[in-house]
């Protein structure tokens, strides 16, 4: 009787953390272990809790314990999420320790995507590159593994194959849920005469980085129709001005798509068309933002030394994820003097301005008619008047590289490789310079590096 309480007990438990109830998860774990304190599986779930809300020391400690108290068949999958949590931590050599020895006393192919995870954030590509292989020889049609190798494969510049490999992305839920098909999809087949739909995919930054493609899909059809978010429509009307742009009301519509479809492609699967090669990515030309709507935003800066844009958030909400900064981590950066600091960036950004103004007397120029929330041909003319932007990995940071306009990314990786550049950004961005965070756990030496170099300009 009592086991049946603590089964339901579970699965009540299970069912909150499947809604993202992690707090009343947790309780409910926490009610069960009290009356079984060998109960594995509540155990596991705990966890799983904890690290959903990032509370790792807590993992840690709980997983080392219970690891101890429970036989070793019991312990495979706690020991999977500890390696998991060094993980979350970015203790990677750690990880790759429990995770290593879990593969060979068990064979679980499932360990071999965190192991290969592992070896890619030490910058260890080709130890990566052969664990995926690995995982896909035993598991054909695991795309989540064919999805992380595929700019592993771009950094080593097999190109079919790493396109190949991205192509599998169709594959997961997610992109399955946020697609919609209208036509055949377009496979490489002539475009002569033929109507293309090309279809976003991905967030807005994705989406611009995919643009250097666009040109040469409807140079080549005979007619062709672009899907977009309504803030890039004219945006894209001017530089695909032989296209026709719609946004995504007007395909939920129905009332822009003609029956004359013939063909249908994701906007980054144009890569695997048009990008075969090394030299193939030298082609693409840069967007372009009317000139006199640059003139007329350039009226509206301060007259001091440098104009520089900052986006410090990946995402609508800052919530501290490795690819996010604080603004106020940047505090001795905006500090310098003879700088305007124009604010890019999209999402909930008001209180983090304001407690700057308020506590350090700080400014940051915002303009609400070109900014990352209204039309991307004003914000676009807004950072072709910047001398700089230093960005996240975001929407601010691809747009500025598409734009020709120099920008600097901070990143969570590090550089170890023998590549003078990151590996995903010498393909789609350009124009862009990378400051590392390595191993640190903060940004303090990258904002030091944007001191020194800021000095330079």
């Amino acid at each position: 009787m009592q086991q049946n309480k603590l089964v339901a007990k579970l699965k009540l438990a299970s069912l909150e953390s499947s809604k993202e109830n992690y707090i009343k998860s947790i309780a409910l774990c926490k009610s069960i272990i009290k009356k079984e304190p060998n109960y594995a599986v509540a155990y596991k779930l705990l966890v799983t809790n904890l690290l959903k809300l990032s509370r790792f020391d807590e993992a840690e400690k709980i997983l080392k314990k219970v690891i101890r108290l429970v036989n070793e068949e019991e312990s495979y999958p706690l020991l999977h999420l500890l390696g998991c949590n060094y993980i979350s931590q970015r203790e990677y050599q750690k990880a790759l320790s429990i995770l290593e020895d879990l593969f060979n006393q068990t064979g679980n192919s499932k360990v071999l995507l965190d192991i290969a995870l592992s070896y890619f954030n030490l910058d260890e590509y080709e130890n990566a590159r052969d664990v995926y292989m690995k995982l896909i020889e035993l598991e054909p049609n695991n795309h989540q593994a064919k999805f992380n190798l595929y700019p592993i494969l771009l950094h080593f510049k097999e190109y079919q194959d790493a396109w190949v490999c991205f192509h599998s992305r169709l594959e997961r839920q997610e992109v399955k849920d946020q697609v919609h098909w209208f036509a055949t999809p377009w496979s490489g087949e002539s475009l002569v005469d033929k109507t293309i739909l090309i279809y976003p995919e991905q967030g807005i930054g994705d989406n611009l980085a995919y643009t250097s493609c666009f040109a040469e899909a409807v140079a080549d059809a005979k007619k062709s129709y672009i899907v977009c978010d309504n803030r890039l429509k004219a945006l894209y009307r001017d530089n695909f001005p032989t296209a026709h742009i719609l946004s995504y009301a007007d395909v939920n519509r129905e009332q822009a798509i003609n029956a004359d479809l013939d063909l249908q492609i994701l906007a980054g699967s144009l890569s695997y068309l048009y990008r075969p090669c090394e030299e193939s990515f030298a082609k693409p030309a840069n967007l372009t933002i009317p000139s006199e709507l640059i003139a007329a935003k350039k009226s509206r800066f301060s007259k001091k030394r440098l104009r520089i844009g900052v986006s410090w958030f990946h995402g609508r909400i800052n919530d501290g994820n490795k690819f996010s900064m604080y603004l106020e981590e940047l505090l001795p950066l905006l500090k310098v003097e003879g700088i305007e600091w124009v604010n890019l960036q999209f999402g909930d950004w008001q209180k983090e301005v304001e407690s700057l103004k308020a506590k350090h007397g700080i400014s940051i120029s915002h303009f609400e008619d070109c900014s990352a929330a209204g039309d991307f041909e004003h914000y676009g003319a807004l950072i072709a008047n910047l001398d700089l932007v230093i960005s996240a990995s975001n929407a601010a940071l691809m747009f500025a590289s598409r734009l020709g306009v120099k920008s600097w990314m901070f990143s969570p990786g590090s550089c170890q490789s023998k590549e003078p550049e990151n590996f995903k950004d010498s393909h789609f961005i350009k124009n862009s310079r990378d400051f590392f965070q390595g191993q640190h756990k903060n940004w303090g030496g990258v904002v030091q590096q944007f001191c020194d170099e800021i000095k330079l300009l």
